[in-house]
């Protein structure tokens, strides 16, 4: 891939590829469980945090948005009773986000739909070791284009 032109068709697949997942993905929750994806992906991230809980300065950089938007999203999972804000015992001026019982019911649910879907599409083109390489090349491109050292990075497990 050396011409500049191969360069942009190759990002601009790529973008129509992660559209085209998101979107399907997103029907088949918005369908089975009334939980648009990017509910769904706060509340996984906040699920894998070690305390199982999050700041929402953490939780916007997993999501890679803004704090603005973050808040706004975490308040409207919040309005659907999925999740709640506790006290932060490190620093009573902050609170953390936190699944509810009903957000960790929710998300063990649609966690399995997620897969199934995201499966369909899928399994018919890439073997499994090929998604496994797929997805550490994905990772690893991830991982040198985030200006976030490692230190800084909130633990997701």
């Amino acid at each position: 891939m050396t011409q500049p032109e191969d360069r942009v068709q190759w990002l601009t697949d790529l973008v129509r590829l992660e559209i085209l997942l998101w979107n399907r993905v997103d029907a088949g929750l918005k369908r089975s469980h009334d939980l648009p994806l990017a509910y769904f992906e706060a509340l996984h991230m906040i699920s894998r945090s070690p305390d199982r809980g999050l700041r929402i300065g953490d939780l916007a950089t997993l999501l890679r948005v803004t704090v603005g938007g973050t808040s706004k999203l975490v308040d409207r999972i919040g309005s659907a009773g999925l999740v709640r804000r506790v006290a932060d015992p490190a620093d009573r001026r902050a609170s953390r986000i936190v699944l509810t019982p009903k957000g960790r019911r929710a998300l063990a649910a649609a966690t399995r739909t997620y897969a199934t879907d995201l499966a369909a599409t899928l399994d018919p083109v890439l073997t499994g070791n090929q998604q496994q390489q797929f997805h550490g090349l994905v990772r690893r491109l991830l991982a040198a284009a985030d200006p976030i050292s490692p230190e800084e990075r909130p633990e997701t497990g």
